[in-house]
């Protein structure tokens, strides 16, 4: 598992926003340079990778779930050259560590922990961002044997330098006879602690002189231009098999999904859009007559859609300077020359198609769903109430046709939460309600669905 094309307690944050939100927690100073030029520089020690490595752990940066057994733990810090001052971007971060009784997930049988029943669990990667800056959260791994608590971790660079260490932590007492720890003086962690748990730093100093990556440089040419944007859309497409550090780069927005957004966020670097465009405030999308349409308040920039269904696009309806480019189950829609050009009418299908998840943006490249709105010959989807809503909001669906019936509720991932009914529906008006009292503040979409169409609205929680 990696970067999500298109497509928990807690909620897992963009590498970009946990940084952000741990330098404030630790405190201002976690990301200043420790090395001064009168002090010593000196590359990171080495340890032993140790018998329990496992390849494709998912991308993420909190590591434990939230109700995994342990105290809380957060690390964070930079991923640095041998100067001991010049950040690595794009540096792939494998994390792994036993639970709080010391079991390793997937090379023993824990029979504590692991309250989600995740494969990977305590395991994952991240990358270090622009500035080399890397962080995530977890547990205070518990004791392995007679050895010290520890975190192993291996860090590859973009031009495949590779460091594999463990990090240990202060005050303890098993470290004093165990021989790894006892040559590892730059690598054990002092820990602070607030209400959320337990806070170090740790930089890594790797035996390198490679700056790293350039978010949106996918070809790594140095540059930013058609044939990275061409990359992406190939990649979302899933028409071409792309490394993890083309997937890094490909993530230009930093939130480890690859998608439209990434897209019109390579376009701004390329043509240095202007602010003339007006902010996407909502968008609806229609489907009549074997077309699919747009109508929105703002400008869009960006357009893709999840489909399915036996349909086949005869005819592009979009204007001057816009591009499509689809597969059977992915399209995607973008504004490829910054012109002031908005469509209306997208393209023209013969078959059945189904959309069945979207994303639109504008320029600022922020992720948004339209409304889906069908031909109303067989049902409607009337607007909910209340909306926003705490925690219960009600659902009208006005059947015309005699019909079979889905009625779901999605996040803005387009996940499943909860199905409010499924099965035969007579004519006339049929009422639901939606408890979303175990559930976070947020936008979720109610979906009503029969065999060949479609109806979505937009709502949203407020705690």
């Amino acid at each position: 598992m990696s970067f999500k094309k298109n497509k928990i307690k807690p909620k897992d944050l963009s590498r970009k926003d946990f940084i952000i939100k741990t330098s404030v927690a630790v405190g201002s100073a976690i990301f200043i340079p420790k090395v001064l030029f009168s002090q010593e520089c000196e590359s990171t020690t080495q340890d032993i990778l140790g018998p329990y490595f496992i390849e494709n752990a998912p991308l993420r940066t909190v590591i434990a779930h939230a109700d995994e057994p342990g105290q809380r733990l957060f690390i964070a810090g930079r991923i640095l050259q041998s100067d001991c001052e010049t950040p690595i971007a794009g540096a792939m971060i494998e994390i792994w560590h036993a639970n709080d009784v010391g079991c390793y997930s997937i090379n023993l049988d824990c029979i504590t922990g692991n309250p989600d029943n995740d494969y990977f669990n305590l395991r994952g990667k991240m990358y270090s961002n622009q500035s080399g800056q890397y962080a995530f959260e977890t547990i205070i791994p518990g004791y392995y044997g007679n050895r010290p608590r520890h975190i192993h971790i291996k860090i590859t660079t973009p031009s495949n330098e590779v460091l594999i260490s463990q990090i240990y932590f202060s005050n303890d007492a098993f470290c004093d006879t165990d021989p790894w720890c006892q040559n590892a003086d730059d690598r054990i962690v002092s820990l602070q602690e607030n209400n959320n748990g337990f806070y170090g730093e740790l930089d890594f100093n790797l035996e390198t002189a490679v700056d790293g990556l350039i978010l949106g440089d996918v070809n790594f040419d140095g540059n930013v231009d058609i044939l990275d944007l061409l990359t992406v859309v190939d990649i979302i497409l899933d028409n071409t098999d792309a490394d993890d550090f083309q997937m890094y780069a490909a993530d230009v927005n930093e939130d480890t999904i690859i998608d439209i957004l990434d897209i019109i966020a390579i376009l701004n670097i390329i043509l240095n859009v202007n602010l003339s465009f007006k902010s996407l405030k909502k968008s609806n999308l229609l489907i009549g007559n074997q077309i699919v349409s747009i109508d929105a308040v703002g400008d869009i920039a960006g357009i893709q859609l999840q489909t399915s269904g036996d349909f086949k696009i005869v005819r592009n309806l979009l204007p001057y300077g816009w591009a499509l480019h689809h597969t059977k189950d992915t399209i995607l829609i973008f504004n490829q020359y910054g012109n002031l050009n908005i469509p209306k009418k997208l393209f023209e299908y013969n078959g059945e198609l189904r959309i069945v998840s979207n994303t639109v943006t504008g320029w600022n490249f922020q992720r948004q769903q339209a409304d889906i709105n069908i031909n109303d010959q067989f049902f409607k989807l009337l607007d909910p109430y209340p909306n926003p809503f705490n925690p219960k909001t009600n659902i009208i669906v006005d059947v015309k046709q005699k019909n079979t019936i889905r009625i779901v509720i999605s996040d803005i991932r387009g996940r499943e939460l909860s199905v409010l009914y499924d099965g035969f529906l007579d004519i006339g008006k049929h009422s639901y309600t939606w408890n979303a009292k175990n559930y976070p503040t947020g936008i979720y979409f109610v979906k009503v669905i029969n065999q060949n169409h479609q109806k979505i609205k937009k709502i949203m929680l407020v705690k």
